[in-house]
């Protein structure tokens, strides 16, 4: 009973929580708190591939990775979703345009730390987090034709 109250009390303290699944992330009610989830459950995803393929962990790796591109798909549709014009309420579509700049960043960054054999996953996610991202922006920017 001890180490249970003592974990609650780290992660009070770490101001973080166990890492929730993309069926939780769905399950969110509130589209600006599913957003974020999604875009936190992506960021986290990337620190786990890059520790499964530390292991020699590949199919988690693998997995990890789809999963960060299935997580920016539901942070996109929930923006979308919401029916507000990204160009006169910017707020919440510029957030989540700078955390998945972020992404791409370290997305890249693992691309070059994996061998040339396991950077077809990454470069197809890479590729569909990029491809969300500027239309996102452009919207923002009100230029979308």
């Amino acid at each position: 009973m001890k180490v249970l109250t003592l974990l609650l009390a780290v992660f009070a303290l770490w101001g973080g929580q166990p890492p929730a699944g993309l069926d939780a992330v769905r399950a969110e009610p509130r589209a600006d708190k599913r957003y974020e989830k999604a875009l936190d459950f992506a960021s986290e995803q990337i620190t786990v591939a890059r520790k499964d393929y530390r292991d020699g962990r590949i199919e988690q790796f693998r997995q990890c990775v789809e999963n960060v591109g299935e997580a920016v798909k539901v942070c996109d549709q929930t923006l979308r979703g919401t029916g507000k014009n990204p160009s006169k309420s910017p707020k919440h579509f510029k957030r989540a345009e700078m955390r998945m700049r972020e992404i791409i960043r370290r997305l890249t960054g693992l691309e070059g730390d994996v061998s040339v054999e396991d950077r077809g996953v990454i470069a197809k996610v890479k590729t569909s987090v990029q491809e969300i991202h500027d239309n996102l922006l452009f919207d923002i920017m009100g230029r979308r034709k």
